[in-house]
């Protein structure tokens, strides 16, 4: 064998050493074990074995509510949030927002914050959490975080090298103007505190979603309704929904809020209604259903949904009885997930340093709060629909749930077990960040919250 032959075989084996190599430390088996015995489920489940809210048990006061919101538009114009990273925007079909409701019990209070964006950002949560800190007016554990989860947001609010091919390039400024912005809104809220009565409904509006995992899969077409009258006669409307505000095409570069904006301007535009919020409902394996047409027209589908949504909500608005809630509880349920990683094939995973390495270390929490006899949780993922009808029907007579998501952290989609290896779909492979018995293990993990919640 001549010489450069030698050594360019020589060269070759190396290289493919190497990749093996490398392969080995970066890769490995999808582990098919129970997820009881996972060091996650059980650190989770130890836990929550003292977990409890901050509760007004005890007190006699009047439930008081207040809401408020304020503009997150970027100065400047930059990237688009959704469907992977697209250009920056070119318009604004409507502005975005950060929405916020208070809640004052005695000495119990909490807040929901909801932004117009594809997540609440985890660097958004962390500014928040160090600004309330300093000021020394609420605590990060009473805070109940959530966003619409439009893809037609704004992006640069996430950090790490990889944020760049998802949301644009991390923009200090930007997030701080968003974590300034929940301030003032939820300042603005505080303010206007009044004392207020409350009512729930859950409405089928089954003509505006569908499963995107496969067609004719079950949906949880539920339109959530929460009302709030106070004793000076404003009302307030607090929706969810489970369909993907992803009506907008990709190529779009329109920024918009989607369906959840059309929702809102239809309710609002009822003179006795003053103020509303959308936050997402647990959409991981729902998607809107395109081919819903309405008194609205042509093919703009986000007004199609947001409009008839809307309708369903006034035709049931004064069927909602209201009373003043007797209960008021919140906190920060613990959620230990320390071995996240990406899917490289059908029973092969990366190691989770790397998933680290790439995405950074999150604080995941399931956020809690509990008022009167309705419990809502707002999960780190994109919960499925199909998951949170799972435990409505675990629920003891007389109580409800409301299930959102994207509480400050983002871990991927949560889908039932059956989908990790029958579905190769995005949610099941791409952003399945947690393992093939994802479903069980977060169904459990939220009956347990559920049952500490209502006792």
């Amino acid at each position: 064998m001549k010489l450069g032959l030698r050594i360019t075989l020589r060269f070759v084996l190396v290289v493919i050493g190497m990749v093996i190599v490398l392969l080995v430390i970066v890769l490995r088996p999808i582990d098919n074990e129970d997820y009881k015995d996972s060091e996650a489920f059980r650190k989770t489940m130890a836990q929550l074995s003292t977990f409890e809210l901050s509760s007004s048990q005890g007190t006699y006061d009047t439930l008081e509510v207040g809401w408020g919101k304020e503009d997150i538009m970027p100065m400047d114009t930059g990237a688009m949030a959704g469907y992977r990273l697209r250009k920056a925007y070119r318009k604004v079909d409507d502005s975005l927002y950060c929405r916020v409701f208070v809640f004052r019990k005695g000495a119990v209070k909490a807040a929901m914050i909801e932004l117009d964006l594809l997540i609440f950002p985890p660097e958004v949560a962390s500014k928040l959490k160090e600004k309330i800190s300093e000021i020394g007016m609420w605590r990060y554990d009473e805070l109940y975080l959530s966003a619409s989860h439009t893809h037609s947001g704004t992006g640069n609010w996430l950090k790490g090298w990889w944020a760049d091919f998802v949301v644009g390039r991390y923009n200090e400024a930007y997030t701080e103007k968003i974590a300034l912005a929940v301030l003032q809104a939820l300042n603005k809220a505080d303010d206007t505190r009044r004392k207020c009565r409350m009512g729930t409904a859950k409405v089928p509006a089954p003509e505006y979603v569908k499963n995107r995992l496969y067609d004719g899969g079950d949906t949880n077409p539920d339109l959530n309704i929460i009302k709030f009258v106070r004793d000076d006669s404003s009302r307030a409307a607090l929706m969810s929904y489970t369909a993907h505000p992803t009506t907008a095409e990709r190529k779009d570069r329109a920024i918009s809020n989607d369906y959840p904006f059309y929702l809102m301007q239809g309710v609002e535009a009822d003179e006795s209604i003053d103020f509303s919020a959308f936050f997402s409902g647990p959409m991981g394996s729902h998607a809107p259903r395109a081919s819903t047409v309405d008194s609205f027209g042509g093919k703009n589908v986000s007004k199609n949904i947001g409009g008839g949504l809307s309708r369903v909500v006034m035709a049931n608005w004064e069927q909602i009885e209201v009373v003043y809630p007797d209960y008021l509880g919140v906190g920060k349920a613990p959620l230990y997930i320390d071995d996240l990683h990406f899917r490289a094939a059908k029973h092969i995973r990366t190691r989770s340093g790397l998933f680290e390495a790439v995405t950074g270390r999150q604080y995941l929490t399931i956020d809690v709060l509990r008022i009167g006899n309705l419990m809502m949780m707002s999960t780190p993922f994109d919960l499925s629909g199909e998951i949170a009808k799972d435990l409505e029907q675990t629920l003891p007579p007389g109580r409800k749930l409301m299930v959102h998501n994207f509480n400050g952290a983002y871990i991927g989609y949560i889908t039932p077990d059956r989908y990790y290896y029958s579905i190769k779909k995005p949610e099941t492979y791409d952003m399945n960040w947690v393992g093939p018995y994802n479903g069980s293990m977060i169904k459990e993990i939220m009956k347990e919250i559920l049952q500490r919640g209502l006792d």
